[in-house]
């Protein structure tokens, strides 16, 4: 799509550092605003027997979550040194390699 953002071109977005408390609040708001609307129009299409939409709709949203927890848990790990980077345990090894193979 045209209008999304990149994952090279979101690193590059920066918050303004003078933003005042209240309009981090606001923002935030607005976001739990639409988080409602969504839950609402998912609802909708429940009531309206389209339930196999709603369940798409919502594994769609899962699915975009887990994706940005990712870039934000990868732009972090960029930045931290390698050998400053958490150790993992051998089954965590595995299952990661597991991942990576999938």
């Amino acid at each position: 799509m045209p209008d999304e953002i990149r994952e090279e071109d979101a690193e590059s977005l920066r918050l303004p550092t003078n933003w005042h408390a209240l309009v981090r609040s606001a923002v935030l708001h607005v976001i739990g605003i639409v988080r409602i609307a969504m839950l609402a129009g998912r609802e909708a299409l429940i009531t309206s027997g389209d339930g196999k939409d709603a369940r798409t709709h919502q594994l769609e949203c899962a699915v975009a979550m887990l994706r940005e927890e990712l870039r934000i848990n990868g732009a972090r790990m960029r930045r931290v040194a390698p050998n400053r980077r958490p150790q993992f345990t051998g089954q965590e090894r595995m299952a990661i390699l597991q991942l990576r193979a999938m």
